[in-house]
């Protein structure tokens, strides 16, 4: 049994009509054959749309076309690539919460109808690599994600413009009991499994090994002119190339500094520890060479600031001995520490200082204003507010006594002869006085 059925539709490459072919072996096959040769498209019409091969796009591809919106959502290429694609025109919607319609759309109900068990994965991509040829011109690379997000709007700047590549959520089991909680939660998981010695080793042949890896760099001559960008433009520096950032609480919470606020995490960096990951047991400690490196800098390797109001802890907490040094910039001498006062009005007498022991018998070596002197050296046991000795460029003070200048002392006698009663007693009354000056006496 053969059919005809024309239709003329307005796609590319202009009208065409095919012939559909019912074939009687098979029962259930249908050939479309084309009807043109300069347009050797077949297809299938339902509706409004349009299933068949030859989109115009390609001579060889199949495709998937809305005869309304005039676009293919879906086509099959000559080279096996499944290109699914969208066109927003003229869409206005009042915020990025009503989200525009998703051309890849995966949505999976996992127990809704009956309890269920296994794992469930919205989309998995494998690639497997068996035999490599080596490439004419730069390197084979090997990847089973990749995404571009690419602006051509240059010039045209509305405001809440956010741009971004890739987007994780995930919310969890109401559970304010601990012991109904989930066993592990992971917003993004990698594991990498390296077999290849060596490469860890930076050199010309070895670009290294990494779990992860961030880059931000300047754009490339074809890349500038792929995107309609100046050849002579330039890139600028972005705020952070890692942010961890947040805060919980219950929905009036809106800034960690709220008293409904709560810590974010228990660490907003850990590394080591136990555990950390599903591959691992919860209880399993790393092992790291070094556990944090910081290189290549300009302004300050590690900068610690903005504590929360009413934040008791210290800055930066080490069990361990801590090896320091370096130097400030040229034509200084070299430092190994340097401590200073962040307050620009220090409320007590101490400022800057290094605590020797636990409190509170502890030792204490600090900067001080004691006795309206800045800037003062004071040793201090258990409170630096009565140090037992003050130093200052000028002085010199015991017992809580602020630095002073060096007492003048009654001029020195020869003891070998004979001294005057009435000068003698002068001379004990100066140095009792300048004792007492010091603090070493009352």
């Amino acid at each position: 049994m053969i059919a005809s059925h024309p239709y003329a539709e307005a796609l590319p490459g202009g009208k065409v009509s095919s012939v559909i072919q019912y074939n009687k072996v098979e029962g259930t096959h249908i050939d479309l054959l084309p009807s043109g040769k300069d347009f050797p498209r077949s297809d299938i019409k339902f509706g409004n749309w349009v299933l068949g091969q030859y989109s115009g796009i390609s001579d060889t591809d199949f495709f998937l076309y809305d005869s309304i919106s005039r676009r293919h959502p879906l086509i099959v290429s000559s080279k096996d690539e499944v290109i699914i694609g969208q066109d927003y025109e003229n869409i206005r919607l009042w915020d990025a919460y009503s989200k525009l319609p998703s051309p890849l759309n995966v949505q999976i109900t996992y127990g809704r109808r009956q309890a269920s068990s296994g794992t469930a994965i919205g989309v998995q991509s494998t690639v497997d690599i068996y035999n490599e040829a080596t490439p004419t011109h730069g390197h084979n690379e090997f990847s089973s994600y990749y995404a571009y997000v690419r602006s051509n709007n240059h010039g045209v700047h509305p405001p809440g413009q956010h741009y971004w590549v890739s987007d994780f959520h995930l919310s969890t089991p109401y559970a304010p009991d601990a012991s109904k909680s989930p066993e592990l939660e992971i917003v993004y998981s990698g594991r990498i499994m390296n077999m290849s010695n060596g490469v860890a080793a930076l050199s010309s042949n070895h670009m290294g090994s990494y779990g992860q890896s961030l880059v931000a760099t300047p754009m490339l001559k074809d890349e500038l002119a792929d995107a309609g960008i100046p050849l002579n433009a330039r890139t600028y520096p972005i705020t952070a190339m890692l942010a961890l950032s947040g805060f919980s609480g219950d929905q009036s919470t809106s800034n960690g500094t709220l008293p409904s606020a709560g810590p974010a995490a228990e660490y907003a960096l850990r590394v080591g520890g136990g555990g950390g990951s599903p591959y691992i047991p919860f209880d399993a400690r790393s092992n790291f060479s070094t556990g944090i490196g910081v290189y290549d800098w300009s302004v300050a390797g590690i900068d610690i600031n903005h504590r929360l109001p009413g934040a008791e802890g210290p800055g930066l907490r080490n069990k361990y001995a801590t090896e320091l040094g370096g130097s400030l910039p040229a034509a200084t001498p070299p430092y190994s520490l340097v401590l200073h006062d962040e307050h620009a009005d220090p409320t007590g007498s101490a400022e800057a200082g290094i605590q020797i022991g636990n409190a509170p018998h502890a030792w204490l070596l600090t900067g001080t204003n004691l006795g309206g002197a800045r800037q003062s050296l004071a040793i201090a046991y258990r409170s630096a507010n009565r140090p037992l000795l003050t130093l200052s460029s000028t002085g010199i003070g015991f017992l809580g006594r602020g630095p002073i200048a060096p007492p003048k002392l009654h001029p020195a006698f020869d003891l070998s002869k004979k001294v005057d009663p009435l000068e003698l007693a002068k001379a004990y009354n100066s140095l009792h006085d300048a004792l007492i000056a010091l603090g070493l006496a009352q």
